[in-house]
Order: structure tokens, then C-alpha cells, then sequence
């Protein structure tokens, strides 16, 4: 019973470490406020460069498997090359070292002045200076730097606890017959690597590792090779995120792999080698908790150091086990849905990059909605159901975009993120959904078109030559949106409110010539209900797009406005004559 409850504390202590360590990585990740996505991305630059951004990302998040996790998010986001992630991930092998390093400060020698300095003295101290923190904090960044200091001391308790707990084993015949056997290199090596999958922490099979070695019951034949495994086991975290993703994520995931076990094998045979017509004289010698940190360090700088030319090579092996499939050239709604590969889940953890991500897609739809819109119109010219069925096809693919941007933004917005940034997802949540709408008009276009093609509804000439114009200025007005949304321009958002005040005036007066006509029965009822349908369609279109130029201003000038009067009154105001400029343009580009 004495043996099942010693687990279980380890275990807690254990647990312990972990949380501290994501409290500690979390936090810093808040204080960063956006830097870690920028040396991310700046990371494309060159090798030391991306290797330099693995090691400090990874100090960051307190786990290499976390920094691999988030590199396999970048890869099939497509923000990062799979050839700039290979050192980001060698980088993060180095990084998680450093937890190793902290915790060796707990066998500091207890009867000299720096042990004052010690985890045991410091880590209560740095629970209460974070929790003195955390209830006076003013704002959440000093409450951030509180929690992080917390985590410090909290990672600290749970390596003390395992020390504590571990302190007993030495008396345990039945553990010291157990690390025997992992001795040999095979199950040492498989032993590690099934430890840190249950674990799912490296840094937390290290530091059990560590705390055991205080009993003075294992040796450096033990604690190689399980050491060895824990960079192996490291890499189940990786592959499974990697699952779901494009192949280029599962490449990254398989770096992640192969880097550890090429390592692991040079290692194996080397130190095995040595030991066999050679011999270490401490092959059997107790090992302490520096020297378990030391090997740790060692082993990821030497493979590193080892693997660092051979990126090509690497890259290639990926390549050669995780082959493309081939995908054929008329599958354009697969092209359109490939930018869902920037909604990463993973990307959630770096928000300004989730934003920045979310707004392309939502740019995607602007272009697909808009392509549906010009190629409906084609068919009043000559209907083709081929052409129809394309529509359709990009019309499902809006509504899917549409989807998963929403379920994307939500969660982000549910992140606990700043009070701008919640701004901006608001504001990209209802300008998705006014694409959305427009998308669903361009296909109510072709849907109309369908039905005058099936029962040979014809509009006249002169109904046609101006249809054409409101379809032209709605079409331009299409465009200036994406351009807006796209550039944050003021002068397209004027450009928009232009074209709608022109374009409504126009609609009024086709309106009441097309009455005119149907009365004199130059038209019938048919083809003039038809001719209206589709000015109502291009009057919807337009609607929307002024609805998009609100939310764009309000981005642009980090405003709220409180009705569409204000959003007026800065454009017939403070804009006034740049919207007369554009007035004028359209009386000379859309006179017939």
C-alpha cells in the first residue's frame, strides 16, 4: 500500500511540474503580445536564424513538442516553408534542454551561502510574490507577469515533491531490478519514449529522471538510453497533431521524427560501440541530477550540430515517405477550399496570426463571391449548364469557408486575448457573414437565369443595355469592396458609397422606363418580372458592399460608429469632395 501511495504523490509531484511549466509558458506568451509570430515569421531568413527562433520559442513554451506542434500549424497554414521549419525544430530540440538545466538547481549544496538561492528557499517565495501579484494587479499584464512567476515556483514544488517522494524508492529491491533490465539499450530507449508519450512532456521525463537519480539507484547504462527515447517519445505530440493536416504538416511532423531518431541511432551506435572494445570507466557509476541535464544538453547540440548541413537531405527523405497525391486540374473548388488549410487550430495559440489568417480567407470569399457574380451574368448571355453547375460548386464553397471561419473566429474570440483583438474578430465575424450574403445573390442570379432559359424568357434590347450598366457599376462596386476590405483604403470606401448613390439613382429610372414599356407592351409580364429580379439583385449586392465599407472604416480608425449616420457623415463631410470626384467619374464612365 506504502508503494501504491509513493506513486501516486510522485505522480502529483509530476503533475505539478507540468502545470507549472504551462502556467510559466502561457503567460510569457501573453507578455510577448505578439513577438513570438514575429520571430516566427521572421525565421525564414536563414539557418541560425530559424534554429536561434526554435531554442527561444521553445524556452518560451517550456516544450519542444508545443513549438513543433505550433511549426506544424505554420506549415500547413502555408506560412512557413517546410525547408524553414527544419531548424525551428532542431532549434526546439536545444531549447527544451534548458528546463532540464533549472531543475538541477535543486541538488545545490544545502550548507553553502547560495543555498538561501535555492529552489526550496526561492519557490514558496516566488508562489507568494506571484499570488501578491495577481490580487493587487491593476491591469492583465501584471497579472500575466504574476501567473508567470507562479509557474516558476509551482514547477519548482512538483520537482521538490518528486525528489522527496523518490528519497524512499532506494529501499525498493523490485525498482532497482526494473532500471537493470532498462540497461539494455533496446528497452532503455523504448522505456523513455513510452514514458514521455504517457507524460507528454520530454522535459517532465528528464526531470522524473532527475529526482530518481537523488536515490542513487540508477546509473549512466539506465539512464542513457531512456534519455535517449524521451526524444523520440517527444515526437507522438507532433503526429498527432499532424494527422488532420496537409502533407506538408505531416512533413514537418515526420522532421520532427526522423531529426530525433537519426540522432538517437548516431548515438546508440557510438556510445555502444565504445563501450563495447573500449569501455567508459563510468558505465556503472551512479548518475546525478547536472550530469543527466548535461547529457540531455549534449545529445540535441551534437545531433543538431551533426544534422544541420544535411536540411536537404532531410527535407528530401520527407518528401520521398510522404509523397503528394495527384489532383486533378478541373477540381477548382478543391484550389478554393485549400485556404482552409489557414484555419489551423494550432494557429488559435498565436492570435494576431489567427486573425491575420482568418482575414485572407475571408478575402477568399470576397473573390469567389465575386467571380460567381460575373460569371452569372455570362450566362444571360449564353447559358451553358456546365457553367451553372460551377456556380453551384463555388457557392458550396463559400458556405463552407463561411463556416469554418466562424467556428474559427468563435474560438479565437473565446481565447483570452486583448480588448482590440476582440474588436477585430467582431468586426471580421460580420463582415464574413455580408460576403456570405452576396455570394448567396450572385447564385440567386443564375438561378433566375436558369428559369428564363427553361421557359425562353427574353428581355428586350434596351431592357439589356441597361441591365448592363447597373451590372457594370454593381461589378465595380464588387471590386472597390475587395479592394477596401483588402487595403484599407479610404478612397474605395468613398469609391463604394459613390457607385451605390449612383447606382440608385439609375435603378429608379430603369425602374420607371421599364413600366413605361411593359405598359405600352413593348415588354411582357414575364421577361419585366424577370428584368426586375435581377435589378433587385444587383441592389442587394450593392447593399452589402456599403455594409463592408462601414465595417472597413471602423477597422481602419479602430471606431465603433453607432448607426449608418455617422459612417454618412464622415463621408459626406470630412470626405465630401473626394466623394464628389468619384460622382463625377461615374456620370462620364457609365453614360449611355
Amino acid at each position: 500500500m506504502d508503494i501504491i501511495i509513493s506513486i501516486i504523490k510522485l505522480l502529483g509531484g509530476v503533475a505539478l511540474l507540468i502545470y507549472g511549466m504551462r502556467i510559466l509558458s502561457t503567460n510569457l506568451k501573453m507578455i510577448s503580445g505578439g513577438k513570438l509570430e514575429k520571430f516566427l515569421i521572421s525565421a525564414t531568413d536563414n539557418v541560425f536564424k530559424g534554429l536561434l527562433t526554435g531554442i527561444l520559442i521553445t524556452v518560451a513554451t517550456q516544450s519542444s513538442a508545443a513549438t513543433t506542434v505550433l511549426v506544424v500549424g505554420l506549415v500547413n497554414s502555408e506560412i512557413l516553408k517546410l525547408k524553414n521549419a527544419i531548424p525551428i525544430i532542431m532549434g526546439a530540440n536545444i531549447g527544451t534542454t534548458i528546463t532540464s538545466q533549472i531543475l538541477r538547481l535543486t541538488s545545490l549544496d544545502n550548507g553553502s551561502f547560495i543555498s538561501l538561492f535555492t529552489p526550496e528557499v526561492i519557490a514558496p517565495i516566488l508562489i507568494l510574490v506571484g499570488v501578491f501579484f495577481i490580487e493587487l494587479a491593476k491591469n492583465r499584464k501584471m497579472k500575466n507577469i504574476g501567473e508567470m512567476i507562479m509557474g516558476i515556483g509551482l514547477l519548482f514544488t512538483g520537482m521538490i515533491t518528486m525528489i522527496e517522494i523518490a528519497s524512499g524508492f532506494s529501499d525498493l529491491p523490485i525498482l532497482s531490478q526494473i532500471l537493470s533490465k532498462l540497461s539494455n539499450p533496446i528497452l532503455g530507449v523504448l522505456a523513455g519514449a513510452l514514458i514521455t508519450v504517457l507524460l507528454q512532456s520530454s522535459a517532465a521525463t528528464v526531470g522524473l529522471l532527475q529526482a530518481i537519480s537523488t536515490t542513487g539507484i540508477i546509473t549512466y547504462s539506465t539512464t542513457i538510453p531512456i534519455i535517449l527515447g524521451q526524444n523520440i517519445g517527444t515526437c507522438f505530440t507532433s503526429i498527432c497533431a499532424s494527422i488532420s493536416g496537409t502533407k506538408n504538416a505531416k512533413r514537418a511532423a515526420a522532421v520532427h521524427l526522423y531529426f530525433n531518431l537519426i540522432g538517437t541511432i548516431i548515438f546508440l551506435i557510438f556510445i555502444y560501440t565504445y563501450q563495447f572494445f573500449i569501455g567508459f570507466t563510468f558505465w556503472e557509476d551512479t548518475i546525478e541530477m547536472g550530469q543527466i541535464a548535461n547529457f540531455h544538453t549534449i545529445f540535441n547540440v551534437v545531433s543538431t550540430i551533426i544534422l544541420l548541413p544535411c536540411i536537404n537531405l532531410i527535407e528530401k527523405l520527407t518528401l520521398i515517405t510522404i509523397k503528394d497525391e495527384k489532383v486533378k486540374d478541373d477540381e477548382d473548388d478543391s484550389n478554393y477550399l485549400s485556404v482552409l488549410n489557414m484555419l489551423d487550430d494550432r494557429i488559435l495559440k498565436m492570435p494576431k496570426m489567427a486573425i491575420t489568417n482568418s482575414t485572407s480567407v475571408i478575402e477568399k470569399m470576397g473573390e469567389i463571391a465575386e467571380k460567381n457574380f460575373r460569371k452569372s451574368n455570362i450566362l444571360l448571355k449564353e447559358f451553358e449548364t456546365k457553367k451553372l453547375d460551377k456556380i453551384l460548386e463555388r457557392e458550396n464553397s463559400i458556405d463552407k469557408l463561411e463556416e469554418k471561419v466562424t467556428e474559427f473566429l468563435i474560438k479565437l474570440g473565446s481565447l483570452d486575448i486583448s480588448d482590440k483583438e476582440s474588436v477585430i474578430i467582431s468586426t471580421l465575424l460580420k463582415m464574413e457573414s455580408e460576403f456570405e450574403k452576396i455570394g448567396d445573390y450572385g447564385y440567386k442570379f443564375s438561378k433566375i437565369v436558369e428559369n428564363m432559359n427553361e421557359k425562353n424568357i427574353k428581355i428586350s434590347d434596351t431592357a439589356y443595355r441597361e441591365f448592363e450598366l447597373i451590372y457594370d457599376i454593381t461589378e465595380d462596386a464588387l471590386l472597390s469592396t475587395i479592394k477596401a476590405y483588402k487595403e484599407k483604403k479610404i478612397k474605395y470606401v468613398v469609391e463604394i458609397e459613390a457607385l451605390k448613390e449612383f447606382s440608385e439613382i439609375k435603378r429608379e429610372e430603369y425602374k420607371n422606363a421599364h413600366i413605361e414599356r411593359l405598359k405600352e407592351g413593348k415588354c411582357n409580364v414575364e421577361s419585366g418580372i424577370a428584368f426586375l429580379e435581377l435589378l433587385i439583385i444587383c441592389e442587394k449586392i450593392i447593399d452589402h458592399c456599403s455594409n463592408i465599407s462601414v465595417l472597413t472604416l471602423n477597422y481602419m480608425t479602430n471606431e465603433n460608429f453607432v448607426t449608418k449616420q455617422d459612417f454618412f457623415k464622415r463621408i459626406y463631410e470630412t470626405e465630401s469632395q473626394l466623394l464628389k470626384n468619384k460622382l463625377n467619374e461615374c456620370n462620364e464612365k457609365y453614360a449611355i
